[in-house]
């Protein structure tokens, strides 16, 4: 009697066990916010070896949250089947140096050369003769406009910086600042959501 009360013992701590691990994984344990989504620092915080590329790869509409399908979808791979997750190829967001000749796509002209053209059978006009006793008044165009708007477009399109504040994640930083995830990180080496702080200034990547 003792022992078939022990064995049923066992086996109720097991069944117990292993409806408390299925709990903490599902969707609903893991959406700590209720907002019917999950966040990488949410997925993180139950799947701790996932990266960024993981999170990206499940994200199949790329709007940085996993809805209800997209969780079940990776949860039956990386748990239930014991596959590797998913990883993406994140495509890089810094634009490539293209020098002071192009500044946001518009390519600056340059200068054509003053050339006469004449045409066979007619006379050239006459070349006007240098003026040698009165000096020329005339004063060189100055640059400062155009170099002033080449430092404006530049300062537009420059990476800025952020102050966390308490309650802020990676997520809610991103959508504030029209960027993804990945863009914040790529722009932060070291930085993870479980290593964000109050008062911690990041940089934000340009638009």
């Amino acid at each position: 009697m003792k022992k078939t009360s022990l064995l049923l013992a066992v086996c109720l701590c097991l069944t117990a066990c292993s409806c408390s691990k299925e709990d903490k994984q599902s969707f609903a344990h893991v959406d700590h916010d209720k907002d019917s989504g999950v966040i990488f620092e949410e997925l993180v915080f139950v799947y701790p070896e996932i990266v960024v590329e993981n999170f990206a790869a499940y994200d199949t509409d790329q709007n940085g949250i996993l809805d209800q399908n997209e969780y079940e979808a990776f949860r039956k791979e990386v748990v239930t089947e014991k596959q590797p997750p998913r990883v993406a190829r994140l495509s890089p967001t810094q634009p490539k140096p293209g020098g002071a000749a192009v500044q946001s796509g518009v390519r600056t002209p340059s200068p054509r050369p003053d050339i006469t053209v004449t045409v066979e059978g007619e006379k050239a006009p006459p070349s006007p003769s240098p003026q040698i006793e009165s000096a020329p008044q005339t004063k060189p165009a100055s640059p400062a406009k155009p170099a002033a708007t080449e430092r404006k477009n530049q300062e537009k399109s420059g990476p800025t910086t952020y102050t966390i504040v308490r309650g802020d994640t990676l997520t809610k930083i991103a959508k504030k600042h029209n960027v993804t995830v990945e863009d914040i990180l790529k722009a932060n080496e070291g930085l993870s959501a479980d290593t964000i702080r109050d008062g911690q200034v990041i940089a934000i990547p340009g638009r």
